[in-house]
């Protein structure tokens, strides 16, 4: 099922509650906009959606880039991370992604960014940059999955491929 990155195909079609992500042209070209000025770093932020629509993304929070080496990796600056996560429970909101670039040119998830992706469920958008311009650009979900082997009482994870609709 999951091809050789950690991604696993979407073989479903229609309307796929967990692989069809409402983000609006607006917001997906902020983020590349931002994305390119920050090439060669790698850029990051949150993805937020309302509680009661998690799979329509309402806006975005911009966040500073505070990993020790930012032209290779990306760590969200935690004070913003606080703020999004207290302003998203003021207005009903939460936080259900992130997002960063990534300076090669390629919008597939890294090694890092699979041994990083802690939260079930949590959505990545990678951008693709390279020489301060936005290229391609993938949105997945990060599955947990125990195996069926009570003995080794391990858990998979893998990217799931999304598809971005246009709210």
């Amino acid at each position: 099922m999951a091809n050789g990155q950690g991604i696993a195909n979407n073989s479903s079609s229609g309307g796929d509650d967990q692989t069809h992500i409402a983000l609006g042209k607006v917001i997906l070209e902020e983020i590349r906009d931002f994305a390119a000025v920050k090439w060669p770093e790698e850029s990051c932020g949150l993805l937020i959606a309302a509680i009661d629509t998690p799979n329509r993304i309402d806006r975005v929070v911009f966040a500073r880039n505070v990993a020790e080496d930012p032209l290779t990796t990306f760590e969200i600056d935690p004070q913003t991370l606080i703020d999004a996560h207290r302003t998203a429970r003021q207005k009903r909101e939460r936080v259900v992604g992130c997002f960063h670039s990534h300076p090669n040119g390629k919008a597939l998830p890294s090694p890092t960014d699979r041994a990083r992706a802690d939260e079930h469920g949590f959505l990545w958008l990678i951008i693709a940059t390279e020489h301060n311009r936005a290229g391609d650009s993938g949105l997945y979900r990060i599955i947990h999955q125990s195996t069926a082997d009570a003995a080794e009482q391990s858990q998979l994870r893998y990217f799931r491929r999304c598809q971005i609709i246009d709210r």
